[in-house]
């Protein structure tokens, strides 16, 4: 016993001048500045890309990668994916899905909102889905082929429905798409 406790000694002085440290360690504080950081409005906001941005258009960008970089960060999208994969809503507050894997509900955000105040509605869902189904749009065959096999359904302005063939597992992944707003973009 009386080898450890020369030891003990130590281990319990260290111990004390650890916790006497920490204890009276003040956060680095500048004087008159306040320990939280609020954001602030304004700004500029940089954001590198490798190649040439053409098209700010969702729709249009499958074969450009800077396109596709620079559509991310301008439109919002019905789901978003985590870093783990797991699918999170972005204009959408909640989903629900048929026991049978063919229809699928989604609730729009009551808040969604575009630059210039206007509600993000069905309709803007509608259309962007439009967009993908158009003969006249340059985009790859089999996205048009799959979005003209699903039927979408309004069933208000922030609700809509998607009615599959079959069950689709990967079907929220197809909802990734950016979203385009309706009241901007559509020929009156």
């Amino acid at each position: 016993m009386k080898r450890f406790r020369l030891q003990i000694i130590i281990v319990l002085v260290a111990l004390v001048a650890i916790a006497i440290l920490l204890i009276s360690q003040t956060p680095n504080v500048l004087p008159g500045v306040d320990a939280i950081i609020q954001p602030t409005s304004g700004g500029v906001y940089t954001e590198a890309v490798v190649g040439t941005v053409g098209r700010l258009n969702p729709v249009l960008d499958s074969g450009n990668p800077a396109d596709q970089a620079i559509n991310r960060l301008l439109f919002s999208r019905l789901i978003i994916f985590d870093p783990q994969g797991i699918p999170q809503g972005d204009l959408v507050d909640s989903w629900g899905v048929s026991r049978d894997g063919t229809v699928y509900n989604f609730s729009i955000r009551p808040e969604a909102v575009w630059h210039d105040g206007t509600p993000v509605t069905s309709d803007d869902v509608l259309f962007t889905i439009g967009m993908l189904r158009d003969e006249g749009i340059p985009i790859p065959e089999d996205v048009r082929e799959f979005w003209n096999q699903i039927e979408v359904r309004p069933l208000d302005d922030k609700t809509l429905q998607f009615i599959l063939p079959e069950p689709f597992a990967p079907f929220l992944d197809y909802l990734s798409f950016g979203v385009l707003p309706f009241h901007l973009l559509a020929l009156t």
